[in-house]
């Protein structure tokens, strides 16, 4: 895979060219993942994924912030609107929202980068140490090997070594029973958000019925793709009979579609309740199928 919009490859060239000139040897690793090496990186939709490997945990806090200074430059540069897509910059004229955008950066939504130090990652172990806030995360209810097969499965290395050799195939049971949380909480973060900006909330519930579909394929042993092929996928496994074909492929449109749909706040509730029917039934029939294997 490669990136394919060529503005965002060019980006992502300067920003990754002045991080390693300003930290000369400090940098193990930069991968790119997810809709930007896709194909499916929309302009002013999308955001990006990145993890960074660094030598020295104690400079992860000045890389990040860096990183985000750097962002925010060249993206008044290529004029990419990454500054309203990722979450960490995210700002409204509505305090309360914007108080929901911090919290979701909390929890590692939208966050466009993820430094950690080569000590604190265990690719095998699908762990992370040193670090208390990702550590229980990671081990309660966030997914590091969901997150860790989409690096492998669609990770563009930009710099440095190649991790994805050393992200193991299988993953244990308690890593797929984890990853359902993710558009569980993209679900309830709609249900917030949707008083405040009916066009966030639809925008997440949008995004939780594809996220659903990578948990169901992951938790299945099945690689992770495009949102195109995975609906295939899905479709494949479970057949027309099973699951809501049509609301998913509408999905697919608002997802592709550049401009938001124009859309009221009745029509965006009878969408958020229809998705969170879409992702529990989902997860219902992926239980049954892993339960009969």
């Amino acid at each position: 895979m490669a990136i394919k919009n060529k503005k965002l490859e060019q980006f992502m060239k300067e920003l990754v060219l002045q991080l390693t000139d300003k930290y000369v040897d400090e940098i193990v690793s930069f991968v790119m993942f997810g809709s930007a090496t896709t194909g499916e990186w929309i302009r002013g939709k999308s955001d990006i994924d990145c993890i960074v490997i660094i030598k020295n945990k104690k400079l992860s806090k000045e890389i990040e912030k860096y990183l985000m200074s750097l962002l925010l430059d060249l993206d008044a540069k290529y004029d990419l609107k990454l500054s309203e897509t990722c979450t960490s910059y995210k700002k409204t004229d509505n305090i309360a929202l914007d108080l929901i955008f911090k919290t979701e950066n909390k929890m590692m939504f939208g966050q466009p980068f993820y430094v950690v130090s080569q000590d604190q990652i265990d690719l095998k172990g699908f762990k992370i140490r040193k670090d208390l806030k990702i550590e229980i995360g990671t081990r309660t209810i966030a997914s590091l090997g969901l997150f860790l097969q989409r690096i492998k499965n669609t990770g563009v290395i930009l710099y440095g070594k190649d991790i994805r050799k050393e992200i193991p195939k299988t993953v244990p049971t308690i890593e797929k029973i984890k990853a359902s949380f993710n558009a569980m909480l993209l679900l309830m973060m709609s249900f917030v958000l949707f008083p405040f900006s009916p066009k966030s909330a639809f925008s997440h519930a949008v995004k939780a019925n594809f996220w659903a579909c990578d948990d169901v394929l992951f938790a299945l042993d099945k690689p992770l793709s495009t949102s195109t092929q995975e609906i295939r996928d899905i479709c494949t496994i479970f057949g027309k009979s099973d699951i809501d074909v049509e609301h998913l492929y509408q999905s697919l449109e608002y997802k592709k579609t550049k401009e938001d749909a124009k859309i009221n706040r009745k029509y965006v509730l009878g969408y958020v309740l229809k998705s969170t029917k879409f992702v529990y039934g989902l997860y219902g029939l992926a239980i049954q199928k892993m339960l009969k294997r």
